[in-house]
């Protein structure tokens, strides 16, 4: 949910309170002037007073409603972030294709159920535009790839988040599944559209998409694209 979203409501419904309040406020002593001022002979109808009052009262419980959502929204939030904050300095591994290139380097660890007879490597921008395209080992399990920002064009990559699409097929020309991994080690935590993400390596990653964490960075070789 959208945090801008969230001040909204509460806005409106602040205000819907006011009005509410002012509007109830004005009826009611509009009823009473009535009441004292009707004519004993011919009591006024107050089934159209008592069906209004019903009205009002179902508008305030509305309100009233959607505060408390608010609050239960808010409280949420604050446990999510509290929660986050237990992975500061730890490294983690998540389900994604993002990684920043930063220090002439970006990496990626792709996984293979089984050998496959080849793999495509296909380096994108924000935009969605592919800077490098390559190749990758064909062995079954983890592979780690560190692409040193090498363009198609022969330049080299601004620094940035790039995404890293995997293409693998085996000998018969089946396509193979291959999830692409981020890891690295969580340097902040922040709120961002109401939902609480971990900074890894310059990248933002969703609670949701944590897939392992370990109180060390975890060192390896890794395959060099480019």
């Amino acid at each position: 949910m959208d945090v801008s979203g969230i001040t909204n409501t509460a806005s409106q419904s602040g205000i819907a309170s006011k009005s509410l309040a002012g509007n109830f406020d004005t009826f009611l002593k509009l009823l009473t002037a009535q009441l004292q001022n009707q004519d004993p002979l011919e009591p006024m109808d107050t089934s159209e007073f008592t069906r209004q009052l019903v009205q009002y009262s179902s508008v305030e419980q509305g309100i009233y409603t959607n505060k408390n959502l608010e609050t239960l929204i808010g409280l949420q939030q604050s446990s999510g972030l509290g929660t986050a904050m237990s992975y500061l300095g730890r490294t983690v591994t998540a389900a994604n294709d993002e990684a920043a290139l930063a220090d002439g380097e970006a990496s990626w660890t792709y996984n293979l159920p089984r050998a496959a007879a080849s793999v495509a490597l296909t380096v994108k921008d924000a935009d969605g535009k592919t800077v490098f395209p390559g190749t990758g080992p064909t062995t079954a399990g983890d592979t780690t790839v560190v692409w040193d920002g090498s363009t198609s064009g022969g330049g080299t990559a601004p620094p940035g988040i790039y995404s890293l699409t995997v293409t693998a097929a085996d000998s018969t020309g089946a396509e193979l599944t291959s999830p692409v991994r981020l890891t690295g080690r969580v340097s902040g935590v922040e709120t961002v559209n109401g939902s609480v993400v971990l900074n890894v390596n310059g990248v933002r990653i969703a609670l949701s998409d944590i897939t392992s964490v370990s109180e060390t960075v975890v060192a390896g070789d890794g395959d060099t694209a480019g």
